[in-house]
Protein backbone atom coordinates (compact mmCIF):
# COMPACT_ATOMS: atom_id res chain seq x y z
CA UNK A 1 0.00 0.00 0.00
CA UNK A 2 1.47 3.02 -0.79
CA UNK A 3 2.00 6.33 1.56
CA UNK A 4 -0.38 8.01 -0.04
CA UNK A 5 -3.12 5.77 -0.20
CA UNK A 6 -2.15 5.18 3.71
CA UNK A 7 -2.32 8.99 3.76
CA UNK A 8 -6.42 9.18 2.37
CA UNK A 9 -7.12 6.82 5.44
CA UNK A 10 -7.16 8.58 8.98
CA UNK A 11 -6.07 6.23 12.06
CA UNK A 12 -8.88 4.16 13.67
CA UNK A 13 -11.05 4.81 10.80
CA UNK A 14 -12.34 0.84 8.96
CA UNK A 15 -10.17 1.83 6.14
CA UNK A 16 -6.97 2.12 8.10
CA UNK A 17 -7.84 -1.22 10.24
CA UNK A 18 -8.58 -3.03 6.72
CA UNK A 19 -4.91 -1.67 5.00
CA UNK A 20 -3.07 -2.60 8.01
CA UNK A 21 -4.56 -6.17 8.21
CA UNK A 22 -3.96 -6.87 4.23
CA UNK A 23 -0.14 -4.97 4.74
CA UNK A 24 0.29 -7.42 7.56
CA UNK A 25 -0.96 -10.55 6.03
CA UNK A 26 1.39 -9.99 2.80
CA UNK A 27 4.55 -9.13 4.76
CA UNK A 28 4.26 -12.19 6.87
CA UNK A 29 3.55 -13.98 3.75
CA UNK A 30 0.94 -15.98 5.66
CA UNK A 31 -0.26 -19.30 3.88
CA UNK A 32 -3.01 -21.73 5.38
CA UNK A 33 -3.65 -20.86 9.26
CA UNK A 34 -1.34 -18.27 10.51
CA UNK A 35 1.82 -19.51 12.75
CA UNK A 36 1.66 -18.16 16.45
CA UNK A 37 4.47 -15.36 15.27
CA UNK A 38 1.93 -14.22 12.46
CA UNK A 39 -0.94 -14.79 14.59
CA UNK A 40 0.59 -11.90 17.26
CA UNK A 41 1.46 -9.41 14.58
CA UNK A 42 -2.41 -9.84 13.84
CA UNK A 43 -3.96 -9.76 17.15
CA UNK A 44 -4.52 -6.26 17.39
CA UNK A 45 -6.42 -6.24 14.16
CA UNK A 46 -8.36 -9.20 14.97
CA UNK A 47 -12.17 -9.35 16.46
CA UNK A 48 -12.12 -12.27 19.14
CA UNK A 49 -13.56 -14.89 17.65
CA UNK A 50 -11.76 -14.72 14.72
CA UNK A 51 -8.75 -14.65 16.21
CA UNK A 52 -9.40 -17.68 18.64
CA UNK A 53 -11.03 -19.74 15.41
CA UNK A 54 -7.66 -19.22 13.76
CA UNK A 55 -5.98 -20.25 16.52
CA UNK A 56 -7.66 -23.00 16.38
CA UNK A 57 -7.09 -23.71 12.88
CA UNK A 58 -3.15 -23.57 13.62
CA UNK A 59 -3.38 -26.09 16.49
CA UNK A 60 -5.55 -28.28 14.35
CA UNK A 61 -2.79 -28.69 11.52
CA UNK A 62 0.33 -28.38 14.05
CA UNK A 63 -1.56 -31.54 15.53
CA UNK A 64 -2.40 -32.89 12.21
CA UNK A 65 1.04 -32.60 10.90
CA UNK A 66 2.88 -33.83 14.48
CA UNK A 67 0.28 -37.17 14.19
CA UNK A 68 0.45 -38.02 10.69
CA UNK A 69 3.90 -36.48 9.24
CA UNK A 70 3.51 -38.52 5.67
CA UNK A 71 0.16 -36.50 5.17
CA UNK A 72 -1.15 -33.14 4.69
CA UNK A 73 -2.56 -31.38 7.57
CA UNK A 74 -5.88 -29.19 7.75
CA UNK A 75 -5.36 -25.57 6.77
CA UNK A 76 -1.78 -25.80 5.68
CA UNK A 77 -2.13 -24.03 1.94
CA UNK A 78 -3.70 -21.78 0.44
CA UNK A 79 -4.81 -17.72 1.44
CA UNK A 80 -7.37 -18.40 3.79
CA UNK A 81 -7.95 -14.51 3.66
CA UNK A 82 -8.71 -14.53 0.24
CA UNK A 83 -11.34 -15.48 -2.31
CA UNK A 84 -8.16 -17.10 -4.64
CA UNK A 85 -6.55 -19.90 -3.28
CA UNK A 86 -2.88 -18.14 -4.18
CA UNK A 87 -3.80 -14.58 -2.36
CA UNK A 88 -3.43 -10.98 -3.54
CA UNK A 89 -0.58 -9.31 -4.51
CA UNK A 90 -2.23 -5.49 -3.68
CA UNK A 91 -5.29 -4.57 -1.59
CA UNK A 92 -7.07 -1.53 -2.24
CA UNK A 93 -10.33 -0.30 0.53
CA UNK A 94 -13.06 1.43 -0.54
CA UNK A 95 -15.24 3.48 1.57
CA UNK A 96 -16.86 1.86 3.82
CA UNK A 97 -20.79 1.20 4.34
CA UNK A 98 -22.02 0.44 8.12
CA UNK A 99 -25.31 -1.12 9.57
CA UNK A 100 -25.14 0.41 13.25
CA UNK A 101 -21.49 -0.53 14.66
CA UNK A 102 -20.72 -2.87 11.85
CA UNK A 103 -18.91 -1.35 8.90
CA UNK A 104 -18.26 -3.53 5.59
CA UNK A 105 -15.42 -2.58 3.46
CA UNK A 106 -15.08 -3.93 0.22
CA UNK A 107 -12.12 -4.46 -1.13
CA UNK A 108 -10.71 -4.26 -4.31
CA UNK A 109 -7.76 -7.03 -4.39
CA UNK A 110 -5.55 -8.15 -7.59
CA UNK A 111 -3.11 -10.89 -7.87
CA UNK A 112 -0.40 -10.62 -11.25
CA UNK A 113 1.81 -12.89 -9.97
CA UNK A 114 -0.65 -15.51 -11.87
CA UNK A 115 -1.25 -15.40 -15.53
CA UNK A 116 -3.66 -13.95 -16.48
CA UNK A 117 -3.78 -11.65 -13.83
CA UNK A 118 -6.85 -11.83 -11.39
CA UNK A 119 -9.05 -9.02 -10.33
CA UNK A 120 -11.92 -9.30 -7.63
CA UNK A 121 -13.57 -7.90 -4.81
CA UNK A 122 -13.74 -9.51 -1.09
CA UNK A 123 -15.98 -7.60 1.58
CA UNK A 124 -14.34 -7.69 5.25
CA UNK A 125 -16.52 -7.00 8.12
CA UNK A 126 -15.13 -4.60 10.76
CA UNK A 127 -16.91 -4.09 13.78
CA UNK A 128 -15.69 -2.09 18.02
CA UNK A 129 -14.38 -4.74 19.79
CA UNK A 130 -13.00 -3.43 23.69
CA UNK A 131 -12.58 0.63 22.17
CA UNK A 132 -11.06 -0.35 18.65
CA UNK A 133 -11.88 -1.09 15.19
CA UNK A 134 -10.95 -5.03 14.48
CA UNK A 135 -11.49 -7.63 11.67
CA UNK A 136 -13.97 -10.02 12.28
CA UNK A 137 -14.54 -11.74 9.04
CA UNK A 138 -14.32 -11.70 5.82
CA UNK A 139 -16.76 -12.38 3.03
CA UNK A 140 -15.54 -13.95 -0.06
CA UNK A 141 -16.83 -12.07 -3.65
CA UNK A 142 -14.95 -13.91 -6.11
CA UNK A 143 -16.70 -14.95 -9.12
CA UNK A 144 -14.70 -17.48 -11.08
CA UNK A 145 -16.13 -20.76 -10.75
CA UNK A 146 -13.47 -22.19 -8.36
CA UNK A 147 -13.81 -19.66 -6.20
CA UNK A 148 -13.44 -19.81 -2.21
CA UNK A 149 -17.14 -19.62 -1.39
CA UNK A 150 -19.12 -17.76 1.97
CA UNK A 151 -16.83 -16.25 4.42
CA UNK A 152 -13.80 -16.88 6.48
CA UNK A 153 -15.32 -17.24 10.17
CA UNK A 154 -17.44 -20.19 8.45
CA UNK A 155 -15.03 -21.53 6.64
CA UNK A 156 -12.69 -22.36 9.46
CA UNK A 157 -15.41 -23.81 11.49
CA UNK A 158 -16.40 -26.06 9.00
CA UNK A 159 -13.00 -27.23 8.36
CA UNK A 160 -12.91 -27.28 11.85
CA UNK A 161 -16.08 -29.36 12.70
CA UNK A 162 -17.09 -30.85 9.58
CA UNK A 163 -21.01 -31.85 9.35
CA UNK A 164 -20.93 -35.81 9.68
CA UNK A 165 -23.16 -36.93 6.79
CA UNK A 166 -25.17 -39.86 8.38
CA UNK A 167 -25.77 -40.83 4.70
CA UNK A 168 -23.54 -40.11 1.62
CA UNK A 169 -25.57 -39.44 -1.38
CA UNK A 170 -23.63 -39.06 -4.98
CA UNK A 171 -25.50 -35.89 -6.36
CA UNK A 172 -24.72 -34.26 -9.84
CA UNK A 173 -21.85 -32.10 -8.39
CA UNK A 174 -20.40 -34.38 -6.13
CA UNK A 175 -20.85 -36.45 -3.12
CA UNK A 176 -20.99 -35.25 0.50
CA UNK A 177 -18.47 -31.72 1.32
CA UNK A 178 -16.76 -32.73 -1.92
CA UNK A 179 -18.08 -30.66 -4.88
CA UNK A 180 -16.59 -30.94 -8.78
CA UNK A 181 -14.83 -27.95 -9.05
CA UNK A 182 -12.49 -27.71 -5.84
CA UNK A 183 -8.66 -27.89 -5.85
CA UNK A 184 -7.14 -30.83 -4.07
CA UNK A 185 -6.13 -28.92 -1.02
CA UNK A 186 -9.59 -27.12 -0.88
CA UNK A 187 -10.81 -30.10 -0.69
CA UNK A 188 -8.70 -31.33 2.01
CA UNK A 189 -9.69 -29.13 4.41
CA UNK A 190 -13.11 -30.66 4.64
CA UNK A 191 -12.39 -34.47 3.43
CA UNK A 192 -9.18 -35.06 5.31
CA UNK A 193 -5.74 -36.20 3.43
CA UNK A 194 -5.91 -36.55 -0.17
CA UNK A 195 -3.76 -39.35 -1.82
CA UNK A 196 -3.52 -38.85 -5.60
CA UNK A 197 -3.01 -41.82 -8.18
CA UNK A 198 -2.19 -40.06 -11.73
CA UNK A 199 -2.52 -42.46 -14.76
CA UNK A 200 0.92 -42.17 -15.89
CA UNK A 201 3.66 -40.23 -14.13
CA UNK A 202 3.49 -36.92 -14.92
CA UNK A 203 0.12 -36.58 -16.23
CA UNK A 204 -2.74 -34.00 -15.27
CA UNK A 205 -5.33 -36.92 -14.85
CA UNK A 206 -5.85 -39.11 -12.19
CA UNK A 207 -7.79 -40.29 -9.20
CA UNK A 208 -7.52 -38.93 -5.75
CA UNK A 209 -8.86 -40.55 -2.39
CA UNK A 210 -9.42 -38.49 0.53
CA UNK A 211 -9.14 -39.91 4.15
CA UNK A 212 -12.95 -39.23 5.23
CA UNK A 213 -14.19 -40.39 1.79
CA UNK A 214 -16.60 -43.73 2.38
CA UNK A 215 -14.73 -47.26 1.09
CA UNK A 216 -15.40 -47.34 -2.62
CA UNK A 217 -15.60 -43.43 -3.73
CA UNK A 218 -12.62 -41.51 -5.06
CA UNK A 219 -12.69 -38.42 -7.52
CA UNK A 220 -11.36 -37.95 -10.84
CA UNK A 221 -8.89 -34.69 -11.22
CA UNK A 222 -7.30 -33.02 -14.02
CA UNK A 223 -4.59 -31.20 -12.53
CA UNK A 224 -5.24 -29.72 -9.39
CA UNK A 225 -9.14 -29.63 -9.88
CA UNK A 226 -12.13 -32.35 -9.20
CA UNK A 227 -13.87 -32.94 -11.99
CA UNK A 228 -16.04 -35.95 -11.32
CA UNK A 229 -17.09 -37.98 -8.24
CA UNK A 230 -16.56 -42.58 -8.71
CA UNK A 231 -18.84 -44.82 -6.83
CA UNK A 232 -17.71 -48.53 -7.10
CA UNK A 233 -19.12 -50.15 -3.57
CA UNK A 234 -22.13 -50.41 -1.40
CA UNK A 235 -23.71 -48.12 1.50
CA UNK A 236 -23.14 -44.80 -1.12
CA UNK A 237 -26.22 -43.85 -2.86
CA UNK A 238 -28.32 -41.28 -4.74
CA UNK A 239 -31.17 -38.95 -2.98
CA UNK A 240 -33.50 -40.98 -4.45
CA UNK A 241 -31.68 -44.54 -3.02
CA UNK A 242 -30.33 -45.89 -5.93
CA UNK A 243 -26.93 -47.36 -5.66
CA UNK A 244 -24.59 -50.21 -6.68
CA UNK A 245 -27.12 -53.03 -6.72
CA UNK A 246 -29.98 -51.24 -7.79
CA UNK A 247 -31.72 -52.83 -10.77
CA UNK A 248 -31.93 -51.09 -14.32
CA UNK A 249 -35.55 -51.15 -14.04
CA UNK A 250 -35.80 -48.78 -10.82
CA UNK A 251 -33.31 -46.56 -12.33
CA UNK A 252 -35.42 -45.99 -15.79
CA UNK A 253 -38.48 -45.63 -13.23
CA UNK A 254 -36.75 -42.84 -10.70
CA UNK A 255 -35.96 -40.78 -13.73
CA UNK A 256 -37.89 -41.18 -16.36
CA UNK A 257 -37.49 -39.22 -19.36
CA UNK A 258 -34.60 -37.68 -17.81
CA UNK A 259 -32.18 -40.86 -18.72
CA UNK A 260 -30.92 -42.63 -22.29
CA UNK A 261 -29.91 -45.88 -22.50
CA UNK A 262 -25.96 -46.52 -24.40
CA UNK A 263 -24.23 -49.76 -25.09
CA UNK A 264 -21.50 -50.42 -22.14
CA UNK A 265 -18.03 -50.04 -24.28
CA UNK A 266 -16.72 -53.31 -22.72
CA UNK A 267 -19.84 -55.12 -21.93
CA UNK A 268 -22.63 -54.25 -24.61
CA UNK A 269 -24.78 -54.77 -25.32
CA UNK A 270 -26.22 -56.77 -22.39
CA UNK A 271 -24.42 -53.94 -20.11
CA UNK A 272 -25.28 -50.52 -20.22
CA UNK A 273 -24.61 -47.02 -19.68
CA UNK A 274 -27.52 -45.42 -18.00
CA UNK A 275 -27.05 -41.78 -18.54
CA UNK A 276 -29.45 -39.07 -16.83
CA UNK A 277 -29.40 -35.14 -16.86
CA UNK A 278 -30.59 -32.68 -15.17
CA UNK A 279 -32.22 -29.63 -16.74
CA UNK A 280 -30.69 -27.15 -13.70
CA UNK A 281 -27.09 -28.68 -14.25
CA UNK A 282 -26.59 -28.14 -17.54
CA UNK A 283 -22.63 -29.49 -18.23
CA UNK A 284 -23.51 -31.83 -15.59
CA UNK A 285 -24.56 -35.94 -15.72
CA UNK A 286 -25.10 -38.88 -13.99
CA UNK A 287 -23.85 -42.11 -15.31
CA UNK A 288 -25.02 -46.04 -13.98
CA UNK A 289 -22.77 -48.42 -15.31
CA UNK A 290 -24.56 -52.14 -15.53
CA UNK A 291 -24.19 -55.75 -15.94
CA UNK A 292 -27.72 -55.79 -18.21
CA UNK A 293 -29.69 -56.17 -14.86
CA UNK A 294 -28.27 -54.17 -12.26
CA UNK A 295 -26.02 -51.33 -11.35
CA UNK A 296 -21.91 -52.46 -10.99
CA UNK A 297 -21.08 -48.74 -10.26
CA UNK A 298 -22.13 -44.77 -10.84
CA UNK A 299 -20.29 -41.48 -11.19
CA UNK A 300 -21.37 -38.05 -11.78
CA UNK A 301 -19.69 -34.58 -12.85
CA UNK A 302 -18.89 -32.37 -15.19
CA UNK A 303 -18.80 -33.13 -19.15
CA UNK A 304 -16.52 -34.09 -20.59
CA UNK A 305 -14.58 -35.82 -17.75
CA UNK A 306 -18.14 -37.86 -16.83
CA UNK A 307 -18.20 -39.71 -20.17
CA UNK A 308 -13.98 -40.82 -20.31
CA UNK A 309 -13.98 -44.56 -20.41
CA UNK A 310 -10.49 -45.41 -19.38
CA UNK A 311 -8.69 -42.97 -17.25
CA UNK A 312 -8.64 -39.34 -19.30
CA UNK A 313 -8.91 -40.50 -22.12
Amino acid sequence: MTAALLAGCTRDTPQHTVTAFYDILRDAKVTGAPSVEQLARLAPLLGNELETTLDSARIRRDGDAAARPDEKPAFAEGDLFSSLFEGSTSAVPEAPTSNAAVYRVVVRLRNDSVSPAVEWTDTVVVATELGKLVVTDIRYGGSWPFATRGNLVQTLKTGLHPPKYAVWQLEMDGIGLGRVGMTISGAERLLGAAKVDRIETGDVCGYVHFAKLPAGVSFMVAGDTLVRANVDGQGVRTAEGLGVGSTEAAVRAVYGTRVSVEPHPYVGPVGHYLVVTDASRPGYLMIFETDGAVVTSFRAGRVPEVRLVEGCA
